[in-house]
């Protein structure tokens, strides 16, 4: 008569141990990256918004002849050039940006940055980039010295308007723009995602929002020249899923038509929808 005698085999402390170990490297590892990949999807959103802002606000010299004065918190006059009030604050830690002007022609030299003066009209709008500050003389506005790069923890991202963007060229009159604009929005997305649009002439009214399923267009008329258009892959448009333009500063050649085509996601529904600029030429 034999005797079986069965083991059950389990993990050892060493083991554990190991397992944990490699299991810490590992998050120790990704998490970073994953942290570095959302700074530099709201950096490369923020770099956008900024982009954009600063075309408006040259289409808005060239219409009213005159930039919109900086306040006394040196916030972006959002209800002046047309924009709503969400993007007043960068994407990355929300932040105001900073938007100072120097609005009379004809004065000395107020805005200097890097040691370079701007014109005698000019303007800046700065993101206090990822570390939440202002840093060197962009904590000091009022003097109207700004810096683009600088050393150290510096990471601002500055837009600038100088004197040779508004009058390089002749100004364009309000009477030689489009009264209304025609916008045809194609739904292009290589992964096949659902976005919303909708459209803000007023800030405080916006449009409903119209829903574009993939390969699905859209066409709206009669658009006035400072009707903002929010693409989003969110039905509330919130700011790390939103891109924007303005209808003036997007248009391209002079037929008053812009044909724009969503054609990708940055990283997924997460994030802002990529697009085209204006196809009608």
């Amino acid at each position: 008569m034999s005797l079986t005698l069965s083991f059950r085999k389990g993990f050892s402390l060493i083991e554990i141990s190991v397992a944990l170990v490699v299991m810490g490297i590992l998050t120790a590892v990704a998490i970073p990256v994953a942290l570095n990949v959302n700074r530099a999807q709201k950096v490369g959103q923020a770099m956008s918004e900024l982009s954009n802002i600063r075309e408006i606000i040259i289409s808005y010299y060239k219409i009213n002849g005159k930039l919109p004065s900086h306040d006394a918190t040196y916030s972006l006059p959002t209800s002046t050039i047309g924009i709503p009030d969400q993007y007043s604050k960068d994407p990355i830690k929300g932040i105001p940006y900073i938007y100072f002007a120097d609005t009379t022609a004809g004065s000395t030299d107020t805005i200097y940055i890097d040691g370079v003066p701007m014109g005698d009209i000019s303007a800046v709008i700065i993101s206090a980039g990822p570390n939440g500050n202002f840093d060197g003389e962009n904590a000091t506005p009022d003097d109207g010295r700004f810096e683009s790069s600088g050393t150290g923890d510096f990471d601002d991202i500055l837009y600038y308007v100088c004197e040779l963007d508004l009058k390089g060229g002749p100004r364009v009159l309000s009477s030689q723009y489009c009264e209304t604009y025609t916008l045809i929005l194609s739904n292009k997305d290589v992964n096949g995602i659902t976005y919303y649009m909708r459209t803000i002439s007023d800030v405080i009214n916006p449009s409903p929002y119209a829903t574009l399923t993939p390969g699905s267009s859209i066409t709206l008329s009669n658009l006035p020249p400072y009707t903002c258009v929010q693409i989003s892959t969110d039905k509330n448009f919130r700011d790390q899923r939103t891109q924007f333009f303005n209808i003036t500063s997007f248009n391209e050649g002079s037929d008053c038509m812009e044909n724009v085509v969503i054609y990708s996601n940055f990283s997924g529904v997460q994030s802002p929808p990529l697009i085209t600029g204006d196809l009608s030429q």
